[in-house]
């Protein structure tokens, strides 16, 4: 007899008293849940049926939670070399199941085995009695998981990962879960960040665009008014000249007398320039001028010429206005 325990100190003693202690204070479905993933823990079996010693290490190997896989060396099953057809390959397992019955006694009741095809058309049969597998599962107390052959590749014996590592399972789809919720929550909460500041763009774009039309309308406004002022302006300016034309005129008409014809009054800033004819002397005229107030000096602008017939006297006078300008 002999028994193979792979347990390290660290995960038989240590590691024992850590799960211990933590299932005191955590949930036995979180501990169980192993967050990295549990070790399992393996166990080799060489005798049926158990000792005392392969117990300890069973029970052993299962403190704390930990499922236990036992291996089974070749020599301790029942071995048996069958023959399989090729064309019936894909059946063989109910060949086997039909051999075994009919080769072993009480139609191997009790009996559980497994095969392995091997070259040609032989097929290796390993067979175990149903009892030892219970003994197994109650040293182990409930935490087996498989039960193997040693060495050999083929189907458990005992299969119980679907209880064992059930919760296992749960939280590595559960971390999926989370991992994609929490992926799809920050990929919403982006996207939701991204409309806002996209809807703040358009809605920044849509003032840009009023504050633009609205400094072209402003702009356009204020042109019209400059226009509006500028024609004002020249408004004015134009009633300043014509009312001092006005002024001009009607002084030049009360001093000169009736002899006097003006035929072109021409104002240009302090300079008033004249044209007519007079059927006096021109310096009477120009003596005349040179009374009004608002006269600074009077010339004859080019030789006065008479003319025939009449015997008037055609004049061009050049006046300086004062610096007030009118009267």
């Amino acid at each position: 007899m002999g028994i193979t325990v792979n347990l390290g100190p660290a995960i038989g003693q240590a590691g024992a008293w850590l799960g211990e202690t933590l299932s005191r204070v955590f949930p036995a479905s979180l501990i169980r849940a192993g967050l990295p993933p549990r070790k399992v823990r393996v166990v080799e079996i060489r005798t049926f049926p158990l000792t005392e010693p392969s117990r300890a290490a069973l029970a052993l190997a299962g403190r704390g939670g930990t499922p236990v896989d036992v291996h089974l060396p070749r020599d301790v099953f029942l071995h048996r070399e069958l023959t399989v057809p090729r064309a019936a390959q894909k059946h063989a397992e109910e060949i086997v199941d039909l051999q075994i019955r009919q080769s072993l006694p009480g139609q191997a009741d009790g009996l559980i085995w497994r095969h392995v095809t091997g070259p040609g058309t032989t097929v290796q049969v390993y067979i175990l009695k149903a009892a030892w597998l219970a003994e197994l599962e109650q040293a182990t107390n409930g935490l087996l998981r498989r039960v193997v052959i040693d060495g050999v590749k083929a189907s458990p014996y005992y299969d119980a990962r679907e209880r064992t590592d059930r919760i296992e399972r749960f939280w590595n789809s559960a971390t999926v879960a989370l991992t994609a919720g929490t992926l799809v929550l920050v990929l919403a909460v982006q996207g939701f960040a991204v409309l806002r500041a996209e809807n703040e763009v358009v809605e920044k774009a849509a003032q840009v665009t009023a504050l633009r039309e609205e400094a072209t309308a402003a702009r356009s406004e204020a042109e019209a008014r400059s226009a509006r002022s500028t024609a004002q302006l020249a408004d004015a300016r134009r009633l300043v000249e014509e009312t001092q034309r006005l002024t001009l005129l009607a002084d030049l008409t009360r001093v000169l007398s009736d002899d006097v014809a003006l035929s072109s009054f021409a104002l240009d800033g302090q300079v008033l320039r004249l044209t007519g004819d007079a059927g006096e002397d021109v310096s009477g005229v120009v003596d005349a001028i040179r009374s009004l107030s608002w006269v600074d000096a009077v010339e004859l602008d080019g030789a006065v010429a008479i003319e025939t017939g009449s015997g008037d006297r055609r004049f061009q006078m050049r006046i300086t206005l004062k610096g007030g300008g009118t009267p």
